[in-house]
Order: structure tokens, then sequence, then C-alpha cells
């Protein structure tokens, strides 16, 4: 298959959400038909509800400014599903992926299972096997969602990482905080490290029974050792075990990120990795987060972020408050899986404008629906349209409330 014909396969699987199945028997066995690639190299597995993407790219940059040949496997995509394969930071080509992917569904094929892998157990396969053709050193993977049945968890890593946990699919996950934290904490193993950041005490506690069951050695973080330095536009400074970083990426938030992707390497150091302070600062302060509070413009300032849960919300809202002049105007849309009241009312607080927008998906909330949560808000169908509208007359510009939106207008840039 050509890359085209390889997009429109992936396209047929369905909505990368709604047709996803949980369980790893269907990757093990398509994992097993490519002879096992993700056998061959070590692999770390980040998951959480906010913060994973961040932090997997803090240690990918880190592992390759020391040296290490590394894989990077992220999600969503913003643009193109080859933004979520990465070697040494640089994307794979069309022609590769294409390549890859061929080599996946091919294997598929021939298996003849009685239910096809899905959009991400197939992308996942894809991953591990290209990260093998690569010959990488390690591979750095975002768990997708959840941990314990995502398709990610067919690997057996060195070091579990989890970011902070809240709520987010609870269709999917759990009602309550302790059951979220369960299903993430099936990404640890047995006798392995794991790391984590301060948890509320109903997760702290599904993690470490899970540790206690396992015999893994689980340790978190401790943010009362990380000095902030203070911001410049909304890039903080901090100092953590004696050194001092200024981060690219924005948000107060990423501070704590940042640290947990710092300590992090230390372990991959005390497991024999070659990895050293100055490429432990190098690596941090070079990282960029796509779509992430990404600024695109000056004049307004524009910025692009997708997060779709109230913590990350309030981030944004916090950011925009501090960091940002007015007048402010929002682009907005949003799945209609998320918890969207008390994320409108967290978000639209320092805006002048509120636009509602449709996103292109089966997922979508519909913007008349937003309407009725956030009357004094102006429907705009069309995302890109909505863009431009924002752009007129504000000194800053925010397209928010999920990845897809953020993808729609970029595409149209």
């Amino acid at each position: 298959m050509n890359y085209s014909e390889c997009t429109l396969y992936l396209e047929r699987l369905g909505n990368e959400v709604l047709t996803m199945k949980f369980g790893l028997d269907t990757i093990r066995t398509l994992l097993s038909a490519l002879e096992n690639p993700e056998a061959r190299y070590p692999s770390l597995l980040v998951a959480g509800t906010n913060g994973k993407g961040s932090v997997a790219r803090f240690i990918s940059s880190v592992c390759s400014e020391s040296g290490l040949k590394t894989g990077l496997f992220t999600s969503p995509h913003l643009v193109s599903v080859t933004e979520r394969f990465r070697v040494d930071g640089e994307k794979i080509s069309q022609e590769l992926f294409a390549q890859e992917l061929t080599t996946v569904a091919e294997a598929i094929a021939e298996l003849q299972l009685e239910t096809h892998p899905t959009f991400f157990e197939t992308i996942t396969a894809t991953a591990l096997h290209y990260f093998s053709k690569e010959l990488v050193d390690i591979a750095v993977l975002e768990v997708g969602l959840g941990g314990r049945l995502d398709s990610t968890n067919a690997v057996e890593p060195i070091l579990s990482i989890l970011t902070e946990i809240s709520y987010d699919h609870q269709q999917y996950l759990g009602e309550t905080l302790g059951q979220i934290g369960a299903e993430k904490a099936g990404i640890l193993r047995a006798n392995r490290r794991a790391l984590s950041l301060p948890q509320v005490p109903e997760v702290r506690q599904a993690l470490q029974i899970q540790a206690e069951k396992l015999g893994t050695q689980l340790e978190e973080v401790g943010l009362s050792e990380v000095e902030r330095r203070g911001s410049e536009g909304g890039q903080y400074s901090f100092r953590f075990h004696g050194q001092e970083y200024q981060l690219l990426t924005r948000g107060e938030h990423q501070v704590k990120n940042a640290a947990l992707a710092v300590r992090a390497t230390e372990i991959l150091q005390d497991l024999g990795f070659p990895i050293d302070p100055r490429s432990t600062l190098q690596g941090i302060q070079k990282t960029s987060v796509p779509g992430v509070l990404e600024k695109q413009g000056d004049n307004p300032e524009v910025f692009f972020d997708g997060g779709h849960n109230p913590e990350a919300i309030a981030s944004l809202e916090n950011f925009v408050r501090l960091h940002t002049r007015e007048p402010r105007k929002l682009v907005f849309g949003i799945m209609r899986d998320k918890m969207i009241e008390p994320i409108l009312t967290t978000l639209t607080r320092p805006f002048q404008e509120v636009y509602l927008t449709q996103i292109p998906s089966p997922r979508a909330a519909l913007a008349e629906d937003l309407q009725r949560l956030y009357p004094e808000a102006t429907i705009v169908a069309d995302p890109y349209q909505a863009y431009e509208l924002a752009l007129t007359g504000a000194s800053t510009t925010v397209v928010a409330g999920s990845f897809q939106l953020v993808g729609e207008i970029l595409k149209g840039q």
C-alpha cells in the first residue's frame, strides 16, 4: 500500500475511541505474528490522565541527547498519523510509514482473526515493529487510554511512569478515582521500578495495592524538592536535584511534568543507561509539545491547546489569565462524552468573546448543545471560519477543547 491507501485502510477501521476494544489478546496475537518486535529493545510506559504526552516527550528528548537511539510513540495526532511515530524526534516519513503499516496489515490478513484489530491496536503494532526495524536503544510509549488493557501494555516495560490521575473516560475506566487508578496501575510490573507524581488518596491507595501485590518498587516524586523560579510569558524555570531548568513548554503544570521526567531519567541511569546531567538539562529545555499551549502567532498571540478534561482546562485557564492580554477570544469545540459543563464554566472566565464550533467527528458535541450551557457564545459551524473571526480585534486568541479541533484548524492554515 502507498500512504494514501494506508490512511484509507485506517479510516475504514472507524473512530479511534468509538471502535476501541479493551484487552490484550488481539495485540499479543498480532505481535507474535510479527515475531515479537517489542522484545528486541527496552521500553518505558507513561500512563495518566494529564501530562503523559509531555512527560513522554521530555524523557525521549533526554534519551536522544544522551546518544541513545530513541523511539517515541504518542497519541493522538493533530494533522497526520505519522506524527505518532518518532525516532530521535523525527517523525516517520510517509513512505516508511506505508511500508510498516503494510507489513502489519499483511500479518493481520494472514491471521484471519474473527475480529479485525482496532485502529489503535493496528498502529501500536506498527510503532513497535518500526522501532525494531530502526534498531532503537530504547522506546518511550505513551499509553492510549487507561493502562491495564491498553494495547501498549503488551510490552514489558523496564520502568512504568504515572502522571497525575483524575477523572476522564469514566465510561471505560470506572466512575470513581479508585477504579480509574486501578486501571492505570495495570502498567506496573513485578519486581520492576515505577514512578508516580503525587496522587489523591484514592488513587495513591490503588497504586500501592497493585505495587505491593506485584513487588513493584513504586516511588512518588517529591514535589517539595522542586523550587519554582518564575516565568517569562508562561514558560517556567525551576530547580530540581541541583540543576536549574528553563522550559520551552508553557504553563505552570509543566514544571511537575518535567520534574517527573528528570527523576525518570535518573532511574534510567541507575539501570545502566548512559544519561548524564548535561544531556538531561539539554533534553528537558529543548522539548516542545504540539497542541499543548502551543503558540502559533504574535499579533494577536495565538495558542492551541487540546486539553479536554477539567484539570487540563483549569491549567489552561490559569495560563490565559496570568500570561495573556485582553481582549481575548476563544474558539471551543469538544467531544460529547467529556465533562462539558464544568469545562465551559472554567475556561470561559477570562474571555470576552467565545465562538462555539463543530468538530467533524461522530463523537463531537453539537454547537447548539454547547450554546445551551453558555448562551452568551456565538455559534460558527465551520472551525476555520470561527478561528478567523476570533483573530479579528483580539490581543489573544485561544483554540481549545479537543486535539481534533486543533488539528482541523492547523490543516486550514
